[in-house]
């Protein structure tokens, strides 16, 4: 097996386990993997083969991948629609971030902000304290994502203090 071929096969994987924790499943995972490595557009029938899929297992990950904004149907090669990605690993991931963001941390700062009772007030301020942190934080990672459009991977190192950890 050439190394190309190896890379491929390892990222694919990866990608696809990803997307599995990320609730897209792991074929649609699969399938955005493949279409991210290789940068052009692919027939479902091509997707399929390179997957070591059925195309009935192809067609709804398309389509999840789709919804997401993952992919988008380029253009058609006879009957065949020529499916690529659209978005990069690191555009999915401030998504992702973005959603989790609204479904899951904002809602908890809300209901522990609640509190009108002084001693409930006080019981749940490590609790507030604790999701703020997150809510802050991630709207700081998420600027630096945003960032990656003017910034190059070095000044971004730059901006970090070139890699080394940042004590809290």
């Amino acid at each position: 097996m050439s190394e190309v071929k190896e890379i491929k096969n390892k990222f694919v994987n990866h990608i696809a386990l990803l997307g599995k924790q990320w609730g897209l499943g792991e074929p649609a995972g699969r399938v955005w993997g493949l279409l991210l490595f290789e940068n052009k557009s692919l027939t479902q029938s091509e997707i399929a083969k390179e997957c070591n899929y059925s195309l009935s297992l192809v067609s709804p990950s398309l389509t999840i991948l789709e919804k997401w904004g993952l992919i988008a149907t380029m253009e058609k090669r006879g009957r065949e629609k020529l499916y690529k990605a659209t978005m990069s690993f690191l555009e999915a991931f401030e998504k992702i971030l973005r959603n989790f963001m609204e479904l899951n941390i904002e809602p908890i700062i809300e209901l522990l902000s609640e509190a009108k009772d002084k001693e409930t007030k006080k019981r749940m301020q490590k609790l507030l304290n604790e999701y703020k942190k997150t809510s802050v934080l991630s709207k700081f990672f998420l600027g630096l994502i945003k960032a990656k459009k003017t910034l190059s991977l070095e000044q971004l190192k730059k901006v970090l203090g070139e890699g080394e950890s940042i004590a809290l």
